[in-house]
């Protein structure tokens, strides 16, 4: 397998290490469905652990990952490590995913209509129907400015002030495993986009290191569901988010519902990414 480059990389020791390699997974398809945990995050750690031991820079200089670098690998790089890992085991290199899109507008109650479609991505890529973004360089973080600058009372512990500048940046697999391990955030969909948000937040410009862990510790207490309060710093966070989007860029890929003919905009539905990699079921079990 050849070497592949990394939309965002790692950084160690001033180096920036943003290429991988994948080779077949030790233990086999089953050993990704190792543990107790059965969140795609941890599959995809699992697939990752056991299909990725280096990251290399543009020059081919070798990082043998640690065991605790592999949680600090952003959540964006693990799908593109699985995606190499199903040209690998597919032997394909334009595998398809079975992907199912949702037409909201000949769907009624309890009489949901999909579209089935079996496109490969990397085609879509080849063609310029959707694009590959990767990082320029190895900053994975960028500044959001708040049109509602927010307020933050001083305490016994904490010196408060009027902030306006946030930090944000591309989440890491760590980060993901931590939100599918609490009720909290997986109990409603808006909880899930605050935990997400929380995650990638990593500094208050002009609030001091120790204040901003403060704030973020405390426990079931979203950060952004207090503070980015606001639709105006709501739509500033999004924005931001998408100016600086790495991965697979789909917004503007066309699917057509098969029944009606209404135009979807649903970017890939990754529903069935593992499916090319894991194990066929045998017709003799029961």
């Amino acid at each position: 397998m050849s070497k592949f480059q990394l939309y965002c990389g790692i950084t160690r020791g001033n180096k920036w290490y943003n290429h991988a390699i994948v080779k077949p997974l030790t233990g086999g398809v089953i050993a990704m469905l190792d543990g107790a945990e059965k969140t795609g995050a941890a599959r995809l750690l699992n697939l990752i652990k056991g299909t990725v031991s280096s990251f290399f820079t543009e020059d081919n200089e070798e990082y043998v990952l640690k065991p605790q670098d592999y949680e600090d690998i952003k959540v964006i790089d693990t799908w593109k490590i699985g995606y190499e890992n199903i040209k690998l085991k597919t032997g394909e290199t334009h595998p398809i995913i079975p992907e199912s899109f949702y037409c909201n507008r000949c769907s009624r109650p309890k009489m949901e209509q999909y579209t089935d479609v079996n496109e490969s991505w990397q085609t879509l890529i080849d063609t310029g129907i959707i694009d590959e973004i990767f990082l320029r360089n190895s900053d994975v973080t960028f500044d959001v400015e708040l049109p509602d600058p927010i307020d933050i009372q001083s305490n016994k512990t904490m010196a408060g002030g009027v902030f306006k500048t946030i930090t944000m940046q591309h989440i890491s697999i760590g980060d993901m495993l931590k939100i599918h391990r609490s009720q909290w955030a997986m109990a409603s969909e808006a909880n899930m986009i605050r935990a997400c948000w929380d995650a990638s937040i990593v500094k208050i410009h002009g609030m001091s290191e120790v204040d901003f862990n403060r704030i973020k510790r405390v426990p079931e207490k979203s950060f952004s569901g207090t503070y980015l309060n606001t639709q105006a710093n709501q739509d500033a966070a999004e924005e931001a988010m998408a100016a600086n989007l790495v991965g697979i860029d789909a917004r503007d890929r066309v699917v057509y519902c098969k029944i009606c003919g209404n135009e979807i905009r649903d970017g890939l539905d990754y529903t069935n990414f593992f499916l090319p990699l894991l194990p066929k079921k045998s017709n003799h079990v029961r």
